[in-house]
């Protein structure tokens, strides 16, 4: 199966240290490690992701920051964006749709999303 043959899931999330250098915002110990484990938990299923669907799905992962120009971002994320709004943020998008908003699916939700998809294309 080549590249292009491959279902294409995009992840954008909201950039997780965005503001938190110059704002007043006090941080514990507490929403450190609150934080450590949201993004080892989303590597994690990302990683295993990758490993479940090799050769059947192509994942890119990215982040949505003020401090990019909104015009590096494709047409569908834009779009999402203009929308939805950043608040809305994770964007999950299969074949470029938007498949959900607003949070982050687990394992088994991403599982089932994309064998809908991988069943799709071996049929097709």
């Amino acid at each position: 199966m080549t590249a292009s043959n491959r279902v294409k899931l995009e992840i954008y999330e909201g950039d997780p240290f965005e503001g938190s250098c110059c704002t007043p915002t006090r941080v514990t110990e507490q929403s450190v490690e609150s934080l450590r484990r949201m993004l080892v938990e989303r590597n994690t299923t990302v990683r295993r992701l990758q490993e479940e669907f090799r050769g059947l799905v192509e994942v890119r992962r990215d982040i949505v920051t003020s401090r990019r120009g909104l015009m590096s971002y494709p047409e569908h994320v834009r779009n999402a964006l203009s929308q939805k709004g950043r608040d809305s943020l994770p964007y999950i998008f299969v074949e470029e749709k938007l498949v959900t908003a607003g949070n982050f699916p687990s394992y088994e939700e991403f599982l089932a999303l994309l064998n809908l998809y991988t069943e799709k294309s071996k049929t097709h």
